[in-house]
């Protein structure tokens, strides 16, 4: 049986290279991949309300690509997750707001190639499951292989279910009914996979596809626990006196790892690396601490090449072979 492939029109072109110039371009620069989506997200926005019916037809994934009769159009689980509706702006509105409140402290966790991973093998799980069980749902979910699937929802909630497993007790901010409160990220995800269920049980808008939001959400908490090991422990903290958190109190506190700052000393070259370094030692906060240590690391390069120093789980290391310690 031959396959079929549709023709690319050339805006759908651009929006591919937008999306993967962009990514390629925040991790030369070493941006925050939560910015550089937020970014490309409203850029191929932008585009879709002047092309609304080619970037769509073209970019979002419908479940008969999984056929094989259409497979070459698979690239599309890859291209849907950086489109959004383009008459209904609460779509890119909301999933931006989550992005916001969530992703930016995730990556700091845990680093920018983790989290965009996490990312885009969540999105990617998440419609695979919505194709695989919205098929298996009684109405109002009528399946249709045809309809395309367009958005960062699943990937979004990839994020919140691999925060919540590897971080549960780190606050944040939460979107719950009309307020944003300050709740453990454990509370929001639960919250949030609860929230859906109740959709797909009691029926839901049919256009939203909630079972992908579900299945992003697991996919996380699976890729989480396999990929992500806390560098530090936790511990709870008594509330204040009268038993009410502030809203600037965390209710964990956490161990902090603690730096050998001698050896990050030895790589301070520039007036700028060593105010860092006064900063790292003086932050009481395990949170920012970890924040400006990400930060130096990242400017600090090889004694003996020139070349920026690769670092992970306290070690700190030259592509090259020409340097190797720890921190």
């Amino acid at each position: 049986m031959a396959i079929e492939i549709f023709p690319i029109n050339l805006v759908s072109l651009v929006c591919i290279c937008i999306m993967i110039g962009t990514i390629v371009y925040a991790h030369y620069k070493k941006w925050m991949m939560a910015y550089a989506i937020i970014i490309t997200n409203f850029i191929i926005f932008v585009l879709s309300l002047a092309f609304p019916q080619e970037i769509i037809y073209d970019l979002a994934f419908r479940p008969i690509y999984l056929s094989i009769d259409f497979f070459p159009q698979i690239y599309t689980l890859f291209t849907s997750m950086f489109l959004h509706s383009t008459y209904d702006f609460f779509h890119i509105i909301f999933n931006t707001l989550m992005f916001i409140l969530i992703a930016p402290h995730f990556e700091g966790r845990i680093g920018r190639n983790k989290f965009l991973g996490i990312y885009l093998i969540t999105g990617i799980c998440a419609a695979l499951f919505h194709s695989v069980f919205v098929p298996l749902l009684p109405d109002p979910f009528p399946f249709d292989p045809w309809i395309g699937l367009i958005g960062a929802s699943g990937a979004i909630s990839g994020i919140i279910g691999a925060y919540a497993y590897a971080y549960p007790r780190d606050n944040v901010f939460f979107p719950v009914g009309f307020f944003i409160m300050r709740v453990p990220i454990l509370f929001a995800g639960i919250f949030f996979i609860a929230i859906q269920s109740v959709y797909v049980f009691i029926g839901g808008d049919p256009g939203v596809a909630y079972l992908a939001h579900i299945g992003g959400f697991l996919s996380g908490v699976v890729i989480s626990a396999g990929l992500i090991k806390p560098k530090v422990k936790e511990e709870y903290k008594a509330p204040t006196a009268g038993g009410y958190f502030s809203s600037e109190t965390p209710i964990y506190t956490q161990k902090a790892r603690k730096i050998n700052f001698s050896n990050l000393e030895k790589l301070a070259t520039t007036n700028e690396q060593k105010e860092l370094i006064k900063q790292i030692e003086n932050e009481t906060v395990s949170e920012v601490r970890d924040a400006w240590l990400e930060h130096f690391l990242d400017k600090i390069v090889c004694p003996k090449c020139n070349k920026s120093l690769k670092h992970d789980n306290g070690k700190i290391w030259c592509e090259k072979d020409h340097f190797r310690t720890k921190y």
